[in-house]
């Protein structure tokens, strides 16, 4: 094994990207349970069964649990990968900066413009943390080297870039044009964006997978 910390630091972002896959099907799971066992009060204000609270607690803690251990595997896949290569190093440091923007939309919440300005922002850390890391195994790849994966890496590399930039194109427009949340062009706008980042994640996924067995060897 030529690259054990880049073998080690894949793996763990692999992981970190199935436990996030499983933490989106539990909040799935969530949403479905609590419009089945909720009533509508009003515009905004949705009841909940007293049955129903306990479950939807518990996955609301699950879905969280889940989230946060994939949120720290990934950052410490990035910590280790970085040592044997200069492209996880800058997917580690956009990934700071994404953790930065989240945390300025956190502490100011209640400024929803500032809020969609910081979405977007972490939606384009996010692009660049992808493309860095699926640049850091093509590099290794290209050292090994394997032909395939390098070429899986590249190809996937410009077609998340690309389904990124898209879903940044549409929440600039839902940001600049101010598009209330809600509405027809908001809603098919945010549907567009998330299949984008559906083909992205399942693309940069499977390129992952690739690396970790590449460098396993």
């Amino acid at each position: 094994m030529r690259f054990p910390n880049a073998f080690s630091g894949v793996k763990k972002i692999w992981l970190a990207e199935i436990l996030m896959l499983l933490a989106a099907v539990i909040g799935i799971i969530l949403i479905f349970v609590i419009a089945a066992n909720g009533t509508l009060v009003g515009e905004d204000e949705i009841v909940i069964n007293e049955a129903a609270k306990t479950p939807i607690s518990i996955l609301g803690i699950v879905s969280a649990v889940v989230a946060l251990v994939a949120f720290v595997l990934n950052l410490v896949g990035l910590i280790i990968a970085r040592k044997d290569d200069s492209g996880f190093r800058i997917a580690l440091l956009v990934t700071v900066l994404g953790i930065i923007a989240s945390a300025v939309s956190a502490i100011w919440s209640t400024n929803a413009g500032l809020v969609k300005w910081m979405d977007t922002l972490t939606t384009i850390f996010s692009m660049f943390a992808s493309y860095y890391v699926l640049t850091g195994i093509a590099n290794l790849a290209d050292q090994i080297p394997d032909a395939a994966t390098k070429a899986l890496a590249l190809k996937s590399r410009t077609l998340v870039e690309g389904s990124f930039c898209a879903t940044v194109i549409f929440k600039l427009i839902i940001s600049i044009f101010k598009i209330p949340d809600g509405s027809t062009l908001y809603t098919i706008l945010s549907i567009v964006a998330l299949l984008l980042e559906l083909v992205s994640y399942i693309l940069y996924l499977r390129a992952l997978s690739k690396g970790k067995k590449m460098l396993a060897k």
